[in-house]
């Protein structure tokens, strides 16, 4: 059975696309099955991974409206992981839903049928708190957060842990938070070094603060322009050894876990 992630944050812009696609990317290369999820109404996924979100009749959307299994709406990568889209349809979902039985269950419905096609599905969660990011956490196993380092970085998270609280008691209780992930982190700032060193004190021991620093750099920009994971665009800069090295932790865990 195919372990979920949800890689998730309420507050936008912290990196939660660009370390799905190139965490998948670089799982793909050691030689996993990968599924991508886009549950995030923007398409930012989609679109890296090369599609046109606006372009597609078959995505996410459908299948949660529908509670169907999510196979037909599957569509593989230039780089070998598979991917269900989204697009600008799926924001109609938490109005449709809203009504609807077992509501929260819906992505777990998609999903059920089609995760032993792979070893790991990585879900790009939407900027919020809301239904579909109450899915997300439903039906996963870990939850990863891309925390930028900037001032009050913590907030976000804190919020996001009270949710994931209420998600366990309520809906799954083997989620577990995985451990917080830095990005966009400048290194020729203190004030970067410092959000680190609070998010260290602030979180450890309870929740672990990885040592993979995700650094800042324009070509994540070009990367994403050129709809390429990092890691074969600009495959020797620091950002792109801090997914391979996390690809290499979770692909550990994952043949610990079957071996």
């Amino acid at each position: 059975m195919g372990v979920i992630y949800t890689i998730g944050n309420q507050k936008g812009g912290v990196g939660k696309t660009t370390t799905t696609l190139n965490l998948g990317a670089a799982l793909v290369e050691l030689g996993c099955r990968v599924l991508l999820v886009d549950l995030d109404p923007q398409g930012g996924l989609t679109i890296s991974c090369g599609q046109e979100p606006d372009a597609l009749d078959k995505t996410v959307y459908t299948a949660l409206r529908r509670s169907v299994s999510g196979r037909p709406f599957v569509i593989s990568t230039p780089f070998g992981a598979d991917l269900l889209p989204a697009n600008v349809d799926l924001a109609l979902a938490e109005m449709e839903l809203v009504g609807a039985m077992a509501r929260e269950r819906r992505l777990a419905a998609v999903l059920a049928p089609i995760r032993d096609d792979y070893d790991i599905v990585l879900i790009d969660s939407q900027p919020s708190l809301g239904l579909l990011t109450i899915n997300a956490l439903a039906v996963s196993d870990y939850l990863l957060v891309p925390v930028a380092c900037e001032y009050l970085a913590h907030k976000a998270v804190r919020g996001l842990l009270r949710l994931v609280k209420k998600v366990q008691v309520n809906y799954n209780g083997q989620l577990k938070v995985a451990g917080l992930l830095p990005t966009m982190c400048d290194r020729r700032t203190l004030h970067a070094a410092s959000v680190i060193e609070e998010l260290h004190s602030t979180f450890e021991p309870e929740i672990r603060v990885y040592e993979y620093i995700v650094y800042r750099s324009i070509r994540f920009a070009e990367s994403a322009e050129a709809a390429e994971p990092i890691i074969y665009f600009a495959r020797n800069i620091p950002g792109a050894d801090a997914y391979r090295e996390l690809a290499k932790e979770i692909f550990w865990s994952l043949d610990q876990a079957t071996g």
